[in-house]
Formats: structure tokens, sequence, C-alpha cells
């Protein structure tokens, strides 16, 4: 595996788009930004304080792509006429959805977060932003043979594929999405038409769609599952340390960060300040949405001098603790605790 500009897969390599990959890691965790009302800043030093936002500005949400040059040949003012997204039924028939028509029924804002599979422990590879939508169901059940379909076809500009289960489409979670943070898609994340899939690693949820299709296999694939990496997979509960900068022994830092586990959402977060052997629980804002991630902050009021180890571990809606055994990211995700450490100075 490659660090965090891009990692690599057992049989090929996934890149994050290269000139932008640097920003986009650093920006993560920079850029001027509110959350638990403290300012974010980014001097570009070691005295750097961070604290991610709760909705990623498109020009830092993390990009990872197959080929890293692509870009769609259409545009919001060329794709009249030059782009339609095919819709295909059970029996082969196609409908023919426009860019403005959809645009017309994309009235639906939802905040879905993203977060590669390739994302190591504690890694920039996660963003959150806005979405206007389309609820897939209402596209897909316009298509006969719907209620036959055991799974769905995804296929993009680029030649990638991804199909997944019809009961995973057919959630009142999944969308079409035309705008991102109120924009069009940018071309790098997805213009005209993405998907967003509830509970799936970024790798299931193609860009630049050109065809949605019905199919009555149950057998789902997709292109990074045919290379080694696995398919419809849920994503792990993660949680994330802010590097706090410099702290100064008695003096009250604000630990900060985030939390995901997918369409479960969050129920706590927790930090401990001596490498886990104990507890104390974290404030959390936006625990309310599902696909989303959580932001979490913890007064540490009066730290002492020397050495601590910080680490971060989060609990989904569904009652269950992060997973504290450290994997890699092949095949289905990394886990483990992240973790920092941190010398505090004296006073």
């Amino acid at each position: 595996m490659a660090n965090s500009h891009g990692f690599l897969s057992r049989r090929g390599f996934i890149k994050v788009l290269s000139g932008s990959a640097v920003t986009a890691v650093l920006a993560g965790r920079s850029g001027a930004a509110d959350a638990f009302g403290l300012l974010q800043f980014f001097d570009g030093g070691s005295k750097a304080r961070h604290v991610t936002p709760y909705i990623t500005p498109n020009k830092d949400f993390y990009v990872v792509a197959v080929d890293p040059s692509f870009r769609p040949q259409v545009t919001p003012a060329s794709v009249q006429g030059n782009w339609a997204l095919k819709m295909v039924d059970l029996s082969g028939g196609v409908q023919h959805l426009e860019w403005h028509a959809l645009m017309q029924q994309a009235n639906r804002t939802v905040v879905k977060t993203f977060e590669c599979i390739g994302n190591p422990v504690g890694g920039s590879l996660i963003s959150n932003a806005r979405w206007h939508v389309i609820p897939l169901k209402s596209l897909l059940r316009k298509l006969a043979g719907v209620h036959s379909a055991k799974s769905v076809m995804f296929r993009s500009l680029d030649d990638f594929y991804a199909s997944i289960s019809i009961e995973r489409c057919l959630d009142d979670y999944a969308f079409l999405a035309l705008r991102m943070n109120g924009e069009p898609l940018p071309p790098v994340h997805g213009f005209p038409a993405r998907v967003l899939l509830p509970d799936l690693y970024g790798m299931e949820q193609p860009r630049w769609l050109t065809r949605i299709e019905l199919q009555r296999t149950a057998n789902t694939t997709s292109y990074w599952q045919e290379r080694g990496w696995a398919g419809e997979v849920p994503v792990k509960t993660m949680s994330r340390l802010d590097p706090p900068g410099p702290v100064q022994a008695d003096q009250q830092v604000v630990l900060t960060g985030v939390a995901y586990a997918g369409h479960r959402g969050i129920k706590a977060v927790e930090v401990s300040l001596d490498d886990g052997k104990h507890w104390v629980p974290c404030q959390l804002k936006h625990a309310d949405h599902p696909d989303a991630w959580s932001l979490w902050r913890y007064d540490w009021r009066r730290p002492t001098s020397g050495h601590h180890e910080l680490m971060v571990r989060a609990t989904d809606g569904d009652g269950h603790v992060q997973t504290a055994t450290r994997h890699g990211r092949s095949p289905a995700g990394a886990s483990g605790y992240d973790h920092l450490s941190v010398g505090v100075r004296k006073a």
C-alpha cells in the first residue's frame, strides 16, 4: 500500500489526482472553518491548529480515481443533447433522462460522507458534503421488472462499473446526486450525475454515470472487487483526532475530530489521554445524520507536562464499540484506533 497520496491494490492501483493530492490531504484538516465555535487555521508550520469542518468545501473534498486524468467531455453549458442517463429495465427497454430534466427533480438536500476503502486509520481520504439529490427508488420504480430484479448495475463514462443489491438501491438513503454543496457536480466529483448509496465505501458508488440497469442476478461485482478488493461491505466504524497544535501545561486545550459509522450513525465518542488505560466521554455534534460523520470535542482542562498518548474510539448507533484491532486497508477497509503523541510543555 502507498502513502496518503494514493494506495496500491493487490492487482492494480488507485491514484489520488496528482497536483491536487497534497492539497486535498492537507486541506481535510486545514482552511478557515468553524466547528464548536473554534476558528480553524493552517499556517504551514508545526504550530498549526486544525479543526475539521462539518462540511468539506468542494475544492478540499478528497479525490481518488482509476484514471487521474479523466474528465467528462460535457459541461453544464454543453450537456443538453450530448448526455442522457440511460435507465434500462429488466427486459432491456431503455429510458433516456436528460440532465436538465433531472436537475428539476433534484429538490432534496442530504448530507453524506464518502470514505475511500483505502483510507488508513486516522487518514484524510474521507470527506462530507451537502448534495442535491433525487431518491433513487423514485427512478427505479418506473422501470419494468423492478420487483423481480435482484441487483442494479451502474456504469460510468470512464468505463467504471459496480453492481449493487436491489435492496440497497431501493433504500430511503439511496440517491442520484446532481449538485454538491450548492453547485453542479464538479467535473472531478462526477458531473453530470453520481450515485449515493448507504453504508458503502466510495469505490462502490460510481461517478460520471451514463447507465443504470436492472439485473436478474443477485451476484454483485465491481471494477475494484474484480481486482482483489471487497465488494458490497459496510463501512467500518472509524474516528479521527485533529492535530491539536502546541499544548501547554495547566492551560485548557480543546481536542476535536470526526467519527463515522455509515448508516448506523454515531452514538458516542471517547478519548484516552493515557494510551487507552482510561477513557472519557466527548461532546457530539451532528450525531443524528445517518451516512454522515459526526464532530466530537473534548475539553482537556489541565494537561500535565510531558508526553501524552492520545487515542479516540467511537460507538455506533447500534451500540457497538469501534474495534481496537489494527487491520490494514486491503481488502475490506482499515480498522483500529487513531493515535497521537502529544508533548505538553511546561507552563
